[in-house]
């Protein structure tokens, strides 16, 4: 009997050693699918499972990024306990802001998994992190897209084989952008119902031997059909970073991300809006800086010198959502003497305290947002005053739960104001025994200038709900409605949808409802602009 159970110890020993790795990994295959043969029960989630592979592979991964896995590359799998240290809704969180990042973009680990699963997990190698709004670089801003089913990517594609004055040869991505915009009706200045834009975007990242340097280019370009005004070009990426020990230092051009609520973010005062782009305010133009942060266990410190503004992307004469009036954007008026040359400055310091994140910013510079007044010549003139802001950000994680605010209190020369968005996110994983995940959102937004804030916000409910399928297509969907508490009658609902359909492929639906009938209103002059849009990336 000893003898039998000793071979049963024995051969299930071996199974087990057996199972302790996967690969070499092949050109077809996934993270996703890796991570499915990776998973012990059911009782861990496909995220933890993810990140887990993630954190005990660094060498599988180019720039650390999940979206660059190396064809022949061996994957050890980590034990069950440590993929259920993780924190589901970290996992997730980490999930869906790090599928977003392109396979050419260096990536880095989640500030929030719990000391015991960092303790337990084997970091990834170290390298300068490029930091982005959340979504996508396209006429999207940087939200949680998933893309989770990406093919491991052969070097032969995006690098050559053999490095080059001591930088690894250049990564190389380049996504086509097609995107066609239908409005319920014509407009109250008789633009079209019809609106077509193309825009391509490209993207090299050169990284030396010893990962101390990185040099990133991300050119931009932009045709819209009817609106002049929308047509752009750009630099969202044209910089230089260098790691250090315990800081890194970057200039160029960048773009740079604050916040942590899903409705508005408010902190969020580095780069210029391209409104043009999205009624939702998230795209962002590239924006010159010298940026340096310095890490410690007192925190994180960065220190930004803006030495040029660049002014809001504005709706023309023949564009939709925007003033009665059309808007003069060629000649903005500023406040201060040195106009778009005003040395701007920026503080934020950030800290982990356990579940809890928490950072304080403060700004001052050219106010990013315009004030519009009428000229003689019957349009209207952006006027950018200067401003000083002291912001705050607090995220705290709660098993299923995220607890979000984000705060500021303004100065200008016109008024003082402070105004704050909270609330939480609620995640169900795993809904109707699926991989599928459903998060439930509710924000309430207050702004101290209350019905003479020039933005909606000012006592607003968002309620909100992401669908995430977790599928090979990486489908995902977002609804939301913002209620303004104040006036029954003002509101407005959007969609935002995506699914790969190929592996270069991906799918995007976007929607706009508006409605209110006070002229007073923010909303009342895009009434009747309600939209849907339909965008194809082509990545390549």
């Amino acid at each position: 009997m000893r003898t039998l159970l000793t071979v049963v110890a024995l051969i299930c020993t071996q199974a087990q050693a057996t199972e302790t790795t996967l690969g070499p990994v092949q050109s077809a295959d996934t993270l996703w699918k890796l991570a499915t043969q990776a998973r012990p029960d059911d009782q861990v989630a496909m995220v933890q499972v993810i990140y887990a592979l993630w954190q005990a592979n660094p060498h599988a991964f180019t720039l650390n990024n999940i979206n660059a896995l190396r064809q022949g590359s061996q994957l050890n799998i980590p034990q069950r306990q440590h993929m259920l240290s993780i924190p589901v809704a970290v996992a997730r969180q980490w999930y869906n802001n790090a599928i977003t990042i392109p396979a050419g973009r260096p990536a880095k680990a989640s500030a929030n998994v719990s000391n015991q699963a960092a303790a337990e997990a084997e970091q990834p190698t170290a390298v300068p992190v490029v930091t982005q709004a959340t979504e996508q670089h396209d006429d999207t801003p940087p939200q949680p897209t998933s893309v989770p089913a990406i093919p491991a990517r052969q070097q032969t594609k995006t690098q050559a084989t053999t490095s080059v004055s001591g930088f690894t040869p250049p990564s190389q991505d380049y996504t086509l952008t097609l995107q066609q915009r239908y409005y319920a009706k014509p407009g109250d200045q008789a633009q079209a119902k019809s609106h077509s834009r193309a825009s391509v975007s490209a993207e090299w990242v050169w990284q030396s031997n010893d990962r101390a340097h990185l040099l990133a280019l991300e050119p931009f370009l932009r045709w819209d059909q009817q609106d002049t005004e929308g047509n752009l070009i750009d630099l969202r990426q044209a910089y230089w970073q260098y790691a250090g020990d315990g800081y890194d230092i970057k200039t160029g051009v960048d773009i740079v991300f604050w916040g942590v609520t899903e409705s508005q973010h408010l902190v969020d005062v580095i780069n210029q809006t391209d409104l043009i782009a999205g009624v939702d305010g998230e795209a962002k133009l590239g924006q010159p800086m010298f940026n340096l942060n310095r890490y410690g266990s007192a925190g994180t410190l960065a220190v930004y010198i803006l030495p040029y503004f660049r002014p809001r992307t504005l709706a023309g004469q023949d564009g939709r959502l925007r003033p009665p009036l059309p808007v003069n954007s060629d000649q903005p008026l500023y406040e201060s003497a040195q106009a778009e040359r005003n040395l701007d400055f920026a503080l934020r310091w950030s800290q982990q305290f356990g579940a809890l994140d928490l950072a304080l910013s403060y700004f001052e510079g050219n106010n990013r947002e315009p004030i519009l007044l009428p000229s003689a010549e019957n349009t209207l003139q952006p006027m950018y005053l200067q401003m000083q802001q002291l912001g705050i950000e607090a995220q705290l994680i709660s098993g299923s739960w995220i607890w979000k605010l984000e705060s500021i209190y303004r100065k200008t020369r016109q008024q003082d104001f402070s105004a704050a968005t909270l609330g939480f996110e609620y995640t169900q994983v795993g809904v109707f025994e699926t991989d599928w995940n459903w998060a439930w959102i509710a924000e309430y937004q207050y702004d101290s200038r209350q019905q003479l804030a020039p933005v909606p916000g000012q006592n607003d409910l968002f309620i909100g709900s992401r669908f995430v399928a977790n599928d090979a297509a990486g489908s995902e969907m977002l609804l939301g409605l913002l209620q303004d508490l104040d006036n029954s009658a003002s509101k407005s609902v959007k969609l935002e949808a995506s699914m790969r359909l190929s592996n270069t492929l991906r799918l995007r639906i976007d929607a706009w409802l508006f409605q209110s009938n006070l002229p007073s209103d923010t909303l009342y002059f895009i009434r009747h602009d309600d939209y849907f849009q339909l965008s194809l990336d082509y990545y390549f």
